[in-house]
């Protein structure tokens, strides 16, 4: 009997963790959504397209990233982003002097996360959401 449990047991875990190694895997093609200035609640919007998992725990995508100012906003951009254990992380480039450091986690309810600028001392955090 402790043996048969110990099996179950141990199928039980291996499934859970295959389960979980999946999902780590899995992106979605494309997703799209908005940030959300914190300070003044401004929003535009931003699109990874083309989504492909690369190997070597990153992703390839086409950014775009719209901004309040549109001589700022990025357009269909190839960029290298890596894969977390909760979801992805990349960088948005430098435009206007101002460059971003983004994360989104998987959540039930959608993507989520952060943004972050490179201007040191402004406090800028951006708000995210995809689906």
């Amino acid at each position: 009997m402790k043996v048969e449990f110990v099996r179950t047991f141990a199928a039980l875990a291996f499934c859970a963790c295959a389960e979980a190694a999946a999902q780590a895997q899995s992106l979605p093609g494309s997703l799209s959504g908005r940030w959300t200035f914190t300070t003044d609640g401004a929003t535009q919007v931003f699109s990874l397209d083309a989504i492909k998992v690369q190997p070597d725990n990153t992703f390839t995508a086409n950014l775009t990233w719209w901004q309040t100012n549109p001589w700022c906003a990025i357009s269909e951009q190839p960029i290298v982003g890596r894969r977390t254990e909760a979801g992805i992380e990349f960088d948005v480039p430098r435009k206007c002097n101002i460059q971003y450091m983004a994360e989104l986690n998987r959540t039930p309810s959608g993507w989520v996360g952060k943004a972050w600028s490179s201007m040191r001392g402004f406090g800028l955090y951006l708000d995210l959401k995809a689906n």
